[in-house]
């Protein structure tokens, strides 16, 4: 069976420091755009906001400085050692950050404990991504913002300008769609949304470009093609051919890659 990222059980995945080190990349890969969006989320100084799936805390910290000493910020993740690394991070920080082990399918705040709660590539490592949004919606209070990032991989995830090896490449992109536990959720926010009775619904879809380096990482590229070589998709002289014309192209200042992402916020009416 095709291995997932690891994102599904970060402590029982034997790469936890792996995935925290990954997390903090993403994280700075996207911060410019993660900042465009604070603004949706309305927060005011002396505001309550909540980030599921905090990872290694890099968005509470931010989130802190936009709602000041008066406010409140809480981070949750289901892996302790993603709590732990936040931990690390945000010692220090006013407001202090309370973060806790917790699944978003049980979040252990009262009804309407927030002004806004948002989730940053969580959804797409959810069986049952309805069911987080109803818990989202819960703790947030009736007119407060709640905000979900994600991408969609349905296409690949990331698109490559013309492969040398369309065998090869399309091969990968099978094996990524098998790692990931809900490959389409960035196109399916928007009807989730509107299904939870969220309103004043919106959505931005950003394009970005990313460099061979962060390609070959931020799309497990190297598993990917060990699995396909594994389910005898591709030869391993193939797979090896495919990565080394990347690596090429990249030298040559030929290489190309784009991600989408989807940001959907709603207010709870």
């Amino acid at each position: 069976m095709p291995q997932d990222t690891g994102f599904s059980n970060v402590d029982g995945s034997a790469r936890a420091d792996d995935l925290v080190d990954y997390l903090g990349r993403l994280a700075r890969m996207l911060a410019v755009y993660r900042r465009e969006d604070y603004p949706q989320l309305r927060l005011a100084p002396g505001a309550r906001v909540l980030d599921v799936g905090c990872g290694a805390g890099e968005v509470c910290v931010e989130l802190a400085a936009q709602v000041g000493a008066a406010g409140s910020v809480a981070g949750i993740d289901p892996s302790a050692a993603m709590i732990e690394a936040a931990r690390q991070r945000t010692a220090g920080v006013v407001p202090p950050i309370d973060l806790r082990v917790a699944s978003i399918y049980a979040l252990p705040f009262a009804d309407a404990s927030f002004d806004a709660v948002r989730a940053e590539r969580v959804f797409q490592h959810l069986e049952d991504p309805d069911a987080g949004l109803r818990e989202m919606i819960r703790v947030t209070r009736p007119g407060g913002r709640v905000m979900v990032i994600d991408p969609d991989h349905s296409q690949g995830g990331l698109g490559l300008d013309d492969p040398d090896d369309r065998q090869a490449y399309q091969a990968s992109v099978r094996a990524l769609l098998a790692m990931i536990v809900n490959p389409c959720s960035g196109t399916r926010l928007r009807a989730a949304f509107a299904r939870a009775g969220l309103v004043q619904v919106s959505q931005v879809v950003r394009s970005f470009e990313i460099d061979h380096g962060d390609y070959a990482r931020a799309t497990f590229l190297a598993e990917r093609l060990e699995q396909a070589v594994a389910a005898g998709e591709v030869t391993a002289a193939a797979a090896a051919r495919f990565t080394a014309s990347l690596a090429a192209r990249a030298a040559n200042g030929e290489f190309f890659a784009n991600a989408i992402g989807y940001s959907v916020v709603g207010t709870r009416a």
